[in-house]
C-alpha cells in the first residue's frame, strides 16, 4: 500500500501529519511526499492513501470523482445527546442577538470551517472577524452551554480506540455510559470518526460534534491507531471508487 503525505516547505505541517507518517512507517507502507502545489498532478492511479489537511484531502477526492456532501456536525440521530438546540441561521441573527444583549453560539458552515472559530458571541468584539460578511451569510447557531471540559473519543468500526482531553479542566471526566450509547445510536456512521463530548457546569456529558476520520486532530492518539483510522476511511472511499458509486456523505464540521 502506498501513502502520499503532504508537507509544507519540506516539513511536516503539524503533529497530525507526523503522527500518521509514523504509523504508516511502522506498518511498512511505501511513503511518498508532496507539496500543495503538486496536488493537481498527483498520480492517483494506484489508489493511494492521501494524508494532509482537509482542503487537500477534499481536492484529492474531487479528482477521484467523489463528491463529498457536508452534513450537520450533530447528526439528527444524535441530536438528543447534544442537549441544546442547533440550527442554520444567518450572521445577521447573531448581530441582532448582541443588540438585544443575548448570548449565542456561532460557528461557520462545514464548507466554511476555516472562516472563523466557533464561539459564544456576547459583544461586537466577538463578531469583528465576521464584519465583512453580508447579513444573510449562513452560519450554524446554537444555544450557549457552559462546557467545563472537552474530550475527543476516537472510534474505529464502532469500537473506541482512545479518549483524549483537549480543552478545559482535565480533572472532569465524561460519562462513558452516555458515550457508549451515542456510538450505538450513530446510524450510518463512517468507518472511523472522532466524536467530541463535553462536561457541562451541571455535570452532564453532552455531545459537542462529530468529526470525520480522514483528517482528524490526533490529540496524542498512538501513531498506529491514528493511521488505522485514516486507512479505514480511505478504504470506504476506494471501495466506492471501484464500484463507481461516487457520491458519499462526509461528516465535517468546524471545531467548537
Amino acid at each position: 500500500m502506498k501513502v502520499m503525505i503532504q508537507k509544507q516547505h519540506g516539513e511536516f505541517a503539524n503533529i497530525n501529519v507526523l503522527t500518521a507518517y509514523l504509523g504508516f512507517v511502522e506498518k511498512g507502507y511505501l511513503i511518498e511526499f508532496f507539496e500543495y502545489a503538486q496536488l493537481a498532478t498527483l498520480n492517483l492511479d494506484d489508489d493511494p492513501i492521501v494524508v494532509g489537511g482537509i482542503p487537500v484531502v477534499l481536492g484529492v477526492l474531487a479528482r477521484m470523482g467523489i463528491v463529498p456532501t457536508a452534513v450537520d456536525s450533530v447528526p439528527p440521530c444524535l441530536a438528543a445527546y447534544a442537549q441544546r438546540n442547533t440550527w442554520v441561521g444567518v450572521i445577521g441573527e447573531a448581530r441582532q442577538a448582541v443588540d438585544q444583549n443575548r448570548r449565542i453560539f456561532v460557528k461557520p458552515m462545514p464548507q466554511d470551517r476555516k472562516l472563523f472559530n466557533g464561539q459564544v458571541v456576547e459583544n461586537y468584539r466577538d463578531l469583528a472577524i465576521t464584519a465583512a460578511l453580508p447579513r444573510d451569510y449562513p452560519v450554524i447557531m446554537s444555544e450557549p452551554v457552559v462546557m467545563l471540559s472537552e474530550y475527543r473519543v476516537f472510534v474505529l468500526h464502532g469500537e473506541i480506540l482512545g479518549c483524549r482531553h483537549y480543552k478545559g479542566d482535565f480533572r472532569l471526566f465524561p460519562d462513558f455510559r452516555v458515550i457508549d450509547a451515542a456510538i450505538r445510536d450513530f446510524e450510518d456512521a463512517p468507518s472511523s470518526y472522532g466524536i467530541d463530548f463535553a462536561i457541562t457546569n451541571t455535570g452532564a456529558t453532552i455531545l459537542v460534534e462529530v468529526n470525520e476520520g480522514f483528517a482528524l486532530g490526533c490529540y496524542g492518539l498512538s501513531a498506529l491507531r491514528y493511521s488505522a483510522m485514516i486507512e479505514a476511511r480511505w478504504g470506504d472511499f476506494l471501495a466506492l471508487r471501484q464500484t463507481d458509486q461516487m457520491v458519499i456523505p462526509i461528516r465535517m464540521s468546524a471545531k467548537v
